[in-house]
């Protein structure tokens, strides 16, 4: 076919080069202007003609669209399959047609630029990136593609995650606010950083409260579906003693009897109540992190007890812990001052 133009979603006109080579189609973005488009279409034929491309014939190939809907297909059951829908659609709107072979890390590049250009924040396009990473991890690891082009494009930074926390007088409006049958959901994720999905989820065979050293709850699922233990103070294990006959499979129930499915209305209430603004349910999980490390606790065992797969998540609470250094610091007032080294050289000499 040689090379043609077109126009892009964003207004611009972009030149590509399609070609048919032992019936495999090498077809991609070539450029700007059409004697750049000519010069990528010789470079790409010298390069399958020289046999960079010879293993082409023994992979599948298809185009992003067709394999889209098997990798969806395939990860269904995943959590993450929601999100990964979400991202699939939106990648399609601007690769579909390209075989997967045909997608250059370039290409790549100008999805970015024109993601950002709709307002699109770095976050949600890493996401989308993130998506597509594993697309073509799968596409090699099942012979569908050869290379990974997102492996030579470099994520966008993002700014530092949120860190919104309540101070304790905040938090005992708060739960003084809250109605009777959210209170103990906001009392569990102050006490243990679960999320709420894991909260409203949870059931009384992963509660293990007594005849164990420990109590805990056992996390089955969780955001990344790796079950995960989390600990349980005093408070806690009183407040699921108080729930224990509620006559359910779960720890958590609605003023009708029924498993929570949302707690946003009467979350906001009790917000409205205790006068807290800017803040989310999921903030409940920052303050029991914020007040761990405070209170002297390690990030090492917040990263075990939040279920993070690195400390990179947890580093956002280490400045939290100056206060509780400085605590430990101050147990050394007065052991090595100038007066007390004075006093200990003249009782030496007095020795003499």
């Amino acid at each position: 076919m040689g090379v043609y133009s077109k126009k892009r979603n964003d207004g611009t006109t972009a030149w590509y080069y399609d070609f048919m080579h032992e019936r495999v189609r090498f077809r991609g973005i070539g450029g700007a202007t059409k004697t750049q488009a000519l010069r990528a279409l010789e470079k790409k034929r010298s390069e399958v003609l020289n046999g960079d491309f010879g293993l082409v014939n023994k992979v599948g190939n298809p185009k992003i669209e067709k394999f889209a809907e098997v990798y969806l297909k395939r990860r269904q059951h995943l959590r993450s399959h929601k999100r990964d829908d979400l991202s699939v659609r939106t990648l399609l709107k601007f690769f579909k047609g390209e075989f997967l072979m045909s997608i250059k890390a370039s290409d790549i590049e100008d999805y970015i630029g024109n993601r950002l250009k709709e307002g699109v924040s770095n976050a949600t396009i890493n996401r989308e990136l993130a998506c597509m990473k594993k697309m073509y991890n799968l596409a090699i690891r099942w012979g569908e593609a050869k290379k990974n082009p997102v492996m030579d494009v470099d994520m966008l930074e993002e700014p530092p995650g949120r860190t919104r926390f309540l101070t304790e007088d905040e938090a005992q409006r708060l739960i003084e606010c809250s109605n009777i049958h959210i209170k103990p959901i906001v009392i569990t994720a102050l006490n243990t950083g679960m999320r709420l999905g894991e909260i409203l989820s949870l059931r009384w065979e992963n509660v293990h409260i007594k005849k164990v050293i420990e109590p805990y709850v056992e996390i089955a699922e969780t955001k990344n579906n790796k079950k995960r233990f989390v600990p349980l103070n005093d408070d806690m294990v009183d407040l699921l003693t108080s729930l224990k006959n509620n006559g359910s499979q779960y720890v958590f129930l609605s003023s009708r009897g029924n498993r929570y499915t949302t707690v946003s209305k009467p979350f906001e209430t009790a917000m409205k109540r205790a006068g807290i603004e800017d803040f989310r349910f999921h903030d409940l999980r920052h303050t029991f992190a914020s007040h761990y490390i405070m209170n002297g606790g390690d990030l090492l065992a917040l990263k075990e007890i939040l279920g993070h797969a690195d400390l990179k998540m947890v580093q956002r609470y280490a400045h939290l812990a100056s206060s509780h250094k400085r605590r430990q610091i101050n147990n050394l007032t007065g052991k090595f001052t100038v007066c007390h080294l004075f006093a200990t050289a003249e009782k030496m000499v007095a020795m003499k």
